[in-house]
């Protein structure tokens, strides 16, 4: 079992790579299934969704909690269609958020923006002029989001195992280069791997369910997990508070046990202690 994320630039045959590879592995393939699922599940406009894991963000965002809380949620689905493995993930950050994980490869693909451009140009009509800013622009706003949400460069080539610059290779090609990868021992899910995924999956969840009730939204409520038990950290106002949260996370599916640390101190006091 593997994953396979993928980070594409506008033009670069990426997710025409990355079908081929699923196809050829019998993996699924998500990209805006990734945003799909997470507008039905957390009842978020697909127009929002999309804007906060491709487009530069603007000065509104930076001030509030809305993009995070975006995120939270898209990476709490992706981290669940990852820990089901075998899956090609395609952008929305998949291969910075899953950097942690031994076995995923990931893989950077890309090509020269007169290439990319051309490519634009002949799939949908464009002018050159037009495709090349088409190109720049999507290549700016991707950077700045990413840099924005993770503070890394999505051209550091550190950031991944393989990079292809397909200027000169196909789809067909480009997939021939990612599949040998996957039959390497290192690119393949062990069980120390699958419960860092699964600990990691269940810690996202936890912190989107938080996000997304109202009640518990308004504090600052800290989840990690630990085979399968996830421990709630934080300060909340009110015992009601507390107990909702510990149940939204308890009933998420695999949650072995809630550790609920959340502080709730009494009406009339300070957090520093008496006057």
């Amino acid at each position: 079992m593997s994953i396979v994320a993928i980070s594409d630039t506008l033009g670069s045959l990426g997710h025409e790579i990355g079908r081929r590879v699923a196809s050829a592995r019998g993996f699924a393939l998500a990209d805006r299934e990734i945003i799909a699922k997470t507008a039905e599940r957390f009842h978020e406009g697909v127009v929002e969704l999309t804007h906060v894991t491709e487009e530069r963000p603007t000065l509104w965002e930076r001030l509030t909690d809305s993009q995070h809380r975006y995120m939270t949620y898209v990476e709490a689905v992706l981290l669940e269609l990852a820990a089901r493995d075998d899956v090609v993930l395609l952008g929305r950050g998949a291969a910075v958020i899953l950097r942690g994980i031994p076995h995923v490869l990931r893989v950077r693909i890309t090509a020269p923006e007169d290439v990319r451009a051309e490519r634009l140009q002949n799939a949908q009509g464009l002018t050159r002029d037009a495709a090349l800013d088409s190109v720049r622009q999507s290549d700016r706003e991707r950077g700045a989001r990413l840099k924005f949400l993770y503070h890394v460069d999505w051209d550091d080539p550190l950031l991944y195992d393989l990079a292809l610059n397909t200027a000169r290779l196909d789809a067909e090609q480009g997939a021939r280069l990612v599949l040998p990868l996957l039959e390497e021992r290192r690119f393949r899910s062990s069980e120390e791997g699958r419960r860092r995924l699964g600990d990691l999956s269940l810690a996202a969840q936890a912190k989107a369910i938080l996000l997304a009730d109202p009640l518990t939204r308004q504090h600052q409520i800290l989840a990690s997990c630990h085979d399968g038990r996830v421990t709630l950290t934080g300060s909340v106002r009110g015992e009601a508070v507390r107990q909702t949260a510990e149940r939204a996370v308890t009933a998420i599916p695999g949650v072995a046990h809630v550790q609920n640390d959340i502080l709730c101190p009494q009406a009339g006091r300070s957090l520093a202690g008496r006057i």
